[in-house]
């Protein structure tokens, strides 16, 4: 399958304020049993109240790469509920300590055609490097869109 989304981003912490982040995302799933997919994709973010020394890291409008697993509860039903992670990793403006972002996923997937599902996704995550006061990041999903079967 393959999947395309706009979406809303946002990092926290609680010693940094970060902007939101309005996103496409593209992603490419294969089914590796009858249940569980494997998924790889991009992100491209854009920032709405960035602040200009914001040239890297967390926040900044970046591209980032995607790969994780999805468990679907009924995969050959009209509608399916599914959950999953996905390990981000941020390709451009990177932090040169930036580990990465683990998120855990869970969404519905509905039919529309026999080639056609739309879906929507919320996500929560937690960065693998913490901030410059120690602090845990975090990062919260939420995306819809439409995944075409091939």
């Amino acid at each position: 399958m393959i999947g395309a989304a706009g979406y809303v981003d946002r990092f926290s912490s609680s010693e940094d304020t970060f902007p939101t982040n309005y996103t496409l995302h593209v992603d490419v799933s294969r089914f590796v049993t009858s249940r569980m997919a494997i998924r790889g994709g991009l992100v491209g973010t854009t920032s709405v109240g960035a602040e200009e020394d914001l040239p890297a890291g967390p926040g900044a409008s970046a591209l980032y790469a995607l790969v994780g697993g999805l468990y679907y509860f009924t995969p050959r039903s009209m509608a399916s509920l599914y959950a999953g992670g996905e390990y981000w990793a941020q390709l451009t403006q990177r932090a040169a300590s930036d580990a990465g972002v683990v998120v855990g996923t869970v969404g519905a997937q509905g039919l529309v055609s026999s080639r056609a599902s739309l879906f929507i996704e919320g996500g929560y995550g937690v960065g693998l490097t913490r901030g410059d006061e120690g602090e845990l990041r975090s990062r919260i999903v939420g995306r819809a869109g439409v995944r075409l079967r091939f």
